[in-house]
Protein backbone atom coordinates (compact mmCIF):
# COMPACT_ATOMS: atom_id res chain seq x y z
CA UNK A 1 0.00 0.00 0.00
CA UNK A 2 1.48 3.35 -1.05
CA UNK A 3 2.26 5.80 1.75
CA UNK A 4 0.19 8.98 1.77
CA UNK A 5 2.35 12.03 1.16
CA UNK A 6 2.48 14.52 4.04
CA UNK A 7 0.42 17.67 3.69
CA UNK A 8 2.25 20.83 2.68
CA UNK A 9 0.73 23.78 4.64
CA UNK A 10 2.08 26.33 2.16
CA UNK A 11 0.57 24.52 -0.81
CA UNK A 12 -2.75 24.07 1.01
CA UNK A 13 -2.84 27.79 1.86
CA UNK A 14 -2.01 28.72 -1.74
CA UNK A 15 -4.98 26.66 -2.92
CA UNK A 16 -7.29 28.30 -0.37
CA UNK A 17 -6.10 31.80 -1.30
CA UNK A 18 -6.67 31.07 -4.98
CA UNK A 19 -10.10 29.58 -4.23
CA UNK A 20 -11.19 32.70 -2.32
CA UNK A 21 -10.04 34.82 -5.24
CA UNK A 22 -11.72 32.78 -7.97
CA UNK A 23 -14.95 32.02 -6.08
CA UNK A 24 -15.09 35.72 -5.14
CA UNK A 25 -14.69 36.85 -8.76
CA UNK A 26 -16.78 34.18 -10.50
CA UNK A 27 -18.92 32.52 -7.87
CA UNK A 28 -19.33 28.76 -7.67
CA UNK A 29 -18.91 28.56 -11.45
CA UNK A 30 -15.19 29.24 -10.96
CA UNK A 31 -13.12 26.51 -12.53
CA UNK A 32 -10.93 24.27 -10.40
CA UNK A 33 -8.45 24.30 -13.29
CA UNK A 34 -8.14 28.08 -12.87
CA UNK A 35 -7.84 27.74 -9.08
CA UNK A 36 -4.99 25.25 -9.57
CA UNK A 37 -3.33 27.61 -12.06
CA UNK A 38 -3.55 30.62 -9.72
CA UNK A 39 -2.23 28.50 -6.83
CA UNK A 40 0.57 27.19 -9.04
CA UNK A 41 -0.29 23.57 -8.25
CA UNK A 42 -1.65 20.65 -10.25
CA UNK A 43 -5.39 20.03 -10.37
CA UNK A 44 -4.68 16.72 -8.66
CA UNK A 45 -3.19 18.61 -5.72
CA UNK A 46 -6.39 20.62 -5.34
CA UNK A 47 -8.43 17.45 -4.91
CA UNK A 48 -5.77 15.85 -2.76
CA UNK A 49 -6.19 18.59 -0.18
CA UNK A 50 -9.92 19.16 -0.74
CA UNK A 51 -11.91 16.07 -1.74
CA UNK A 52 -14.25 17.85 -4.14
CA UNK A 53 -15.37 21.27 -5.30
CA UNK A 54 -18.02 21.63 -2.58
CA UNK A 55 -15.47 20.97 0.18
CA UNK A 56 -13.13 23.49 -1.42
CA UNK A 57 -15.93 26.07 -1.61
CA UNK A 58 -16.82 25.59 2.06
CA UNK A 59 -13.16 25.92 3.06
CA UNK A 60 -12.84 29.08 0.95
CA UNK A 61 -15.87 30.70 2.61
CA UNK A 62 -14.51 29.82 6.05
CA UNK A 63 -11.12 31.22 5.03
CA UNK A 64 -12.76 34.49 3.93
CA UNK A 65 -14.61 34.80 7.25
CA UNK A 66 -11.49 33.97 9.28
CA UNK A 67 -9.43 36.52 7.34
CA UNK A 68 -11.90 39.34 7.98
CA UNK A 69 -12.47 38.43 11.63
CA UNK A 70 -8.71 38.33 12.26
CA UNK A 71 -8.35 42.01 11.36
CA UNK A 72 -11.74 43.62 12.06
CA UNK A 73 -11.75 46.21 14.85
CA UNK A 74 -15.15 46.10 16.57
CA UNK A 75 -14.27 49.13 18.69
CA UNK A 76 -15.06 51.22 15.60
CA UNK A 77 -18.68 50.31 16.35
CA UNK A 78 -18.75 49.82 20.10
CA UNK A 79 -16.63 52.82 21.15
CA UNK A 80 -18.55 55.45 19.16
CA UNK A 81 -20.09 58.20 21.26
CA UNK A 82 -23.45 58.25 19.49
CA UNK A 83 -25.41 56.42 16.81
CA UNK A 84 -24.64 58.94 14.05
CA UNK A 85 -20.87 58.78 14.51
CA UNK A 86 -21.05 55.00 14.83
CA UNK A 87 -22.83 54.64 11.48
CA UNK A 88 -20.46 57.02 9.69
CA UNK A 89 -17.24 55.67 11.21
CA UNK A 90 -18.23 52.03 10.83
CA UNK A 91 -19.42 52.39 7.24
CA UNK A 92 -16.25 54.21 6.23
CA UNK A 93 -14.17 51.56 7.98
CA UNK A 94 -16.10 48.72 6.33
CA UNK A 95 -15.66 50.36 2.91
CA UNK A 96 -11.91 50.68 3.45
CA UNK A 97 -11.73 47.07 4.67
CA UNK A 98 -13.54 45.84 1.55
CA UNK A 99 -10.90 47.56 -0.60
CA UNK A 100 -8.13 45.77 1.31
CA UNK A 101 -9.83 42.38 1.05
CA UNK A 102 -11.89 42.58 -2.16
CA UNK A 103 -12.10 38.86 -2.91
CA UNK A 104 -13.14 37.97 0.64
CA UNK A 105 -15.92 40.56 0.58
CA UNK A 106 -17.04 39.53 -2.91
CA UNK A 107 -17.23 35.88 -1.86
CA UNK A 108 -19.18 36.65 1.30
CA UNK A 109 -21.56 38.85 -0.68
CA UNK A 110 -22.21 35.90 -2.97
CA UNK A 111 -22.88 33.73 0.06
CA UNK A 112 -25.29 36.36 1.40
CA UNK A 113 -27.13 36.52 -1.93
CA UNK A 114 -27.41 32.71 -2.05
CA UNK A 115 -25.43 31.97 -5.24
CA UNK A 116 -27.87 29.69 -7.08
CA UNK A 117 -25.05 27.71 -8.72
CA UNK A 118 -23.98 26.30 -5.34
CA UNK A 119 -25.66 22.93 -4.64
CA UNK A 120 -28.52 23.55 -2.23
CA UNK A 121 -27.21 21.61 0.81
CA UNK A 122 -23.85 23.42 0.59
CA UNK A 123 -25.59 26.75 -0.09
CA UNK A 124 -27.58 26.33 3.13
CA UNK A 125 -24.47 25.26 5.05
CA UNK A 126 -22.33 28.27 4.10
CA UNK A 127 -25.26 30.68 4.45
CA UNK A 128 -25.84 29.34 7.96
CA UNK A 129 -22.18 29.95 8.80
CA UNK A 130 -22.37 33.49 7.42
CA UNK A 131 -25.69 34.21 9.13
CA UNK A 132 -24.32 33.15 12.53
CA UNK A 133 -21.36 35.49 12.09
CA UNK A 134 -23.63 38.36 11.04
CA UNK A 135 -26.00 37.75 13.96
CA UNK A 136 -23.18 37.62 16.52
CA UNK A 137 -21.64 40.85 15.20
CA UNK A 138 -24.96 42.67 15.04
CA UNK A 139 -25.86 41.60 18.58
CA UNK A 140 -22.55 43.03 19.83
CA UNK A 141 -23.21 46.30 17.99
CA UNK A 142 -26.86 46.53 19.13
CA UNK A 143 -26.00 45.83 22.77
CA UNK A 144 -23.50 48.69 22.71
CA UNK A 145 -25.92 51.01 20.88
CA UNK A 146 -28.90 50.30 23.15
CA UNK A 147 -26.79 50.93 26.25
CA UNK A 148 -26.26 54.52 25.04
CA UNK A 149 -29.93 55.29 24.30
CA UNK A 150 -32.61 56.56 26.67
CA UNK A 151 -35.34 54.09 25.69
CA UNK A 152 -38.95 54.42 26.81
CA UNK A 153 -39.54 51.85 29.60
CA UNK A 154 -42.74 50.51 28.05
CA UNK A 155 -40.96 49.38 24.87
CA UNK A 156 -40.03 45.75 24.37
CA UNK A 157 -36.24 45.43 24.00
CA UNK A 158 -36.55 42.78 21.28
CA UNK A 159 -38.68 45.17 19.20
CA UNK A 160 -36.17 47.97 19.77
CA UNK A 161 -33.31 45.70 18.66
CA UNK A 162 -35.16 44.70 15.48
CA UNK A 163 -36.01 48.31 14.66
CA UNK A 164 -32.46 49.51 15.27
CA UNK A 165 -31.10 46.66 13.15
CA UNK A 166 -33.25 47.85 10.23
CA UNK A 167 -32.32 51.49 10.83
CA UNK A 168 -28.58 50.86 11.11
CA UNK A 169 -28.69 48.63 8.02
CA UNK A 170 -30.48 51.26 5.93
CA UNK A 171 -28.29 54.13 7.08
CA UNK A 172 -25.11 52.10 6.56
CA UNK A 173 -26.16 51.22 3.02
CA UNK A 174 -26.85 54.89 2.24
CA UNK A 175 -23.49 55.94 3.69
CA UNK A 176 -21.63 53.17 1.88
CA UNK A 177 -23.09 54.26 -1.47
CA UNK A 178 -21.88 57.81 -0.70
CA UNK A 179 -18.36 56.69 0.21
CA UNK A 180 -18.09 54.52 -2.89
CA UNK A 181 -18.90 57.61 -4.99
CA UNK A 182 -16.45 59.79 -3.05
CA UNK A 183 -13.35 57.65 -2.33
CA UNK A 184 -11.26 60.80 -1.90
CA UNK A 185 -13.00 61.65 1.38
CA UNK A 186 -11.08 60.32 4.38
CA UNK A 187 -11.61 62.85 7.21
CA UNK A 188 -14.70 63.07 9.38
CA UNK A 189 -14.88 66.85 8.93
CA UNK A 190 -15.23 66.37 5.16
CA UNK A 191 -18.23 64.05 5.48
CA UNK A 192 -20.75 66.80 6.22
CA UNK A 193 -23.18 65.87 3.45
CA UNK A 194 -23.70 62.27 4.49
CA UNK A 195 -23.54 63.12 8.21
CA UNK A 196 -26.32 65.69 7.77
CA UNK A 197 -28.51 63.10 6.03
CA UNK A 198 -27.98 60.56 8.81
CA UNK A 199 -28.74 63.25 11.41
CA UNK A 200 -32.05 64.02 9.70
CA UNK A 201 -33.09 60.38 9.89
CA UNK A 202 -31.75 60.12 13.42
CA UNK A 203 -33.93 63.07 14.44
CA UNK A 204 -36.95 61.29 12.96
CA UNK A 205 -35.98 58.10 14.82
CA UNK A 206 -35.74 59.93 18.15
CA UNK A 207 -38.67 62.37 17.80
CA UNK A 208 -41.07 60.74 15.34
CA UNK A 209 -42.80 62.48 12.43
CA UNK A 210 -45.99 63.72 14.08
CA UNK A 211 -46.18 67.27 15.46
CA UNK A 212 -46.59 67.40 19.20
Amino acid sequence: MAKRLPRDPQKEQAILTAAVQEFGKRGYRASTDKIAEVADVSKGSVFRYFDNKQHLYYAAVKQAIDTIMAVVDLSVWTDSQDLVSMIIRATKYKTELSHKFPFEFELLLRVYSNDSFVPKPMREKVFGMFQKLETDLMNTILTSTISQLDIRPELNEADVRDYLKMFIGSMSQMAQTYFEKHPEITKMEDMGEVIDRVKVYMDILENGIRAR
